[in-house]
């Protein structure tokens, strides 16, 4: 018998560990106002470009030498004021993140324990944060380690939420689209897809020496698609127009009690999860793209989500459509162009590197900068 690789299990985990998080959850919502076909699409869609800009970050994260994150190898190939430009970017896109953890995190927690909206969830979102603070500071090694049983979990529960999803199942909850709100799915959907890029440095420190992060990352991109997909679609369809922004509450009456506890138990498993991997990965990137030392990395971390958090930062899809559309997208952009730079560079004359067609850099950039500029339109509109 053939057993898989321990060290290749735990990178996958951690590509799926750092991508599922809450964005999972506004899915549901935004696939309701446009139709399911819709969001389906545009979750495909992204999803492909998505996979290929990961490739493209792997391949560099591969063939640059150093031990580096995103901004470091932004400033190696494109010079160290893209760099700066890039850890601002990185910063504030994982800063956003976390603010909607805490969102999400305070809402499931007051779901699980009948605390019924204002201070009480507040109080538990702040309880959220001091307990991943307290577990990233660890660091990766330790957060490695656990985050393929808490995988396991989270397997295990959303399966639960989809087959008890199941029984109130409606296809006429599936038909109507919406093209004229197709921009709420895309921005919502882009940062569902957030955390990958945060997680391939890390991965390639798991695997040591192992070539098969390209291996890795599909594996792990194939498994969060399969996800979405058939989590949105229970969901939807049981719910139709009625889905909620956080899916668990809007499946609350009808399923019982027993459901309240389990799937937001689900919902706190996968915020800690990516809370966790997300708050690592930037103090690395401060750490050893900027020099801050350990503690004050640790620090800035945690301090301008927990201000934000604390001032009333409260709409959960509104930072969801805006750090996915416009900051995840603008950092796409710059691995695009460092992917671009490596490819004529000393690297790849020194190493063979992965040869996407240009053409892929070309639609995928242009992508993104449309749907920059789309969101700034209607945001300002």
């Amino acid at each position: 018998m053939v057993f898989p690789n321990r060290r290749f299990v735990r990178a996958v985990g951690l590509m799926i560990g750092s991508i599922v998080g809450v964005g999972v959850f506004g899915l549901p919502f935004a696939f309701a106002q446009t139709g399911y076909g819709i969001g389906l699409l545009v979750l495909l869609v992204l999803g492909g470009m998505n996979a290929i800009l990961l490739l493209m970050y792997a391949d560099i994260v591969l063939h640059t030498p150093g031990n580096h994150r995103m901004a470091g190898y932004i400033a190696a190939y494109l010079g160290p004021t893209w760099g700066k430009v890039g850890i601002i970017g990185l910063a504030v896109s994982i800063w956003g993140g976390m603010a909607a953890y805490l969102i999400a995190g305070g809402r499931f927690l007051g779901i699980l324990f009948g605390a019924d909206g204002g201070m009480g969830e507040t109080a538990l979102g702040i309880l959220l944060l001091c307990v991943v603070a307290a577990v990233s500071y660890r660091g990766l090694k330790f957060a490695s380690r656990i985050e393929v049983g808490i995988l396991g979990l989270l397997m295990f529960l959303l399966a639960f939420i989809v087959v008890s999803a199941i029984p109130d199942a409606r296809v006429a909850n599936l038909v109507p689209l919406h093209w004229d709100r197709w921009l709420l799915a895309y921005g919502v959907v882009f940062f569902a897809f957030n955390g990958g890029i945060n997680a391939i440095p890390e991965m390639r420190a798991v695997l040591g020496s192992d070539r098969r992060l390209p291996h890795a990352v599909m594996t792990g991109m194939l498994w969060v698609l399969g996800l979405y997909a058939i989590f949105t679609l229970a969901v939807v369809a049981a719910t139709g127009t009625g889905t909620s922004p956080f899916a668990i509450d809007a499946l609350v009456p009808s399923l019982g009690d027993t459901f309240r506890v389990v799937g937001s138990a689900l919902a706190v498993v996968s915020v800690f999860s990516i809370f966790l991997l997300t708050s690592i990965a930037l103090r690395h990137a401060f750490e050893r793209d900027v020099g801050l030392r350990k503690n004050a990395a640790w620090l800035l971390v945690f301090l301008p989500p927990a201000i934000a958090y604390l001032l009333g930062l409260r709409s959960f899809i509104g930072l969801l459509g805006f750090f996915g559309s416009v900051v995840s997208a603008a950092i796409g952009i710059l691995i695009v162009a460092t992917y671009e730079s490596m490819r004529s560079s000393k690297a790849c004359r020194d190493h063979a590197c992965v040869e996407f067609p240009r053409a892929f850099s070309a639609i995928i950039a242009g992508c993104y900068a449309l749907g920059i500029v789309l969101t700034m339109i209607h945001a300002l509109a």
